[in-house]
């Protein structure tokens, strides 16, 4: 009896211990069983390609290019004639310069409106005086690079060629008025540019340093945009 008190009790193994062994067991199989499905996976892929490469283009009939091989032809004619700017017409190999939907030969416009009332009249000179304005600057600026220009930043500056060019554009019909809507979009985002840029840069203590060469550029670059675009609008007049 004494021995049968002091012989240790067998141990029993746990519930939870029973099924976290009984889990581990499936994922460890499941471990090793994942580089073979990966490599079936990739067998089965390679199988669905044509030994003769992954794009086989259709038989045509004879005297009949096919219509994939016309396709190809013109989606590398188009990247070999590169990609235009957005406010140019764009040029494609043997068509030359096809003009964009906002794009029209000013000899072309259709002028429904008045353009010699007196309203029309006074839009047009103030846009030519605005013009002028910055042809002077363009000069004063290539002549002496810190020269001041800001008598051309006035409140109103960017309100008043927006109802003058507007004014231009309800004299057209509305393919037209496209047209010139797309020259007082690119006229006012000149004037934008180089009105940010025609301050004096100050620093922290409000000393006021002279503009530097890029912001001397970018002003350059900015006014001739904007006569260019100008010169454009005048041409539907």
């Amino acid at each position: 009896a004494s021995a049968l008190r002091s012989s240790p009790r067998p141990t029993r193994p746990s519930a939870l211990h029973a099924m976290s062994s009984s889990a581990a067991a499936p994922r460890t199989q499941r471990r090793q069983m994942r580089p073979l499905m990966v490599g079936a996976a990739c067998l089965a892929a390679w199988k669905l390609v044509p030994q003769g490469g992954a794009f086989v283009p259709p038989r045509a009939e004879e005297g009949m290019p096919a219509r994939r091989a016309i396709l190809s032809a013109g989606l590398l004619g188009g990247m070999a004639a590169g990609l235009p700017q957005s406010s140019e017409a764009a040029e494609f190999f043997l068509l030359g310069k096809v003009p964009g939907p906002f794009e029209m030969d000013p000899k072309k416009a259709i002028i429904t409106g008045d353009a010699k009332s007196s309203e029309a009249t006074e839009a047009r000179n103030q846009v030519l005086a605005m013009q002028k304005q910055a042809e002077e600057a363009l000069e004063k600026l290539q002549k002496d690079p810190q020269a001041d220009l800001q008598y051309m930043i006035t409140p109103m500056g960017v309100g008043d060629l927006r109802l003058a060019t507007n004014t231009i554009n309800n004299l057209m019909d509305d393919k037209t008025a496209a047209a010139t809507q797309r020259w007082q979009r690119l006229m006012i985002q000149a004037k934008v540019q180089f009105e940010d840029d025609i301050p004096f840069p100050t620093s922290r203590k409000g000393e006021v340093k002279p503009r530097g060469e890029k912001r001397n550029a970018r002003i350059i670059e900015a006014l001739e945009e904007y006569i260019k675009d100008s010169k454009e609008l005048m041409k539907f007049l």
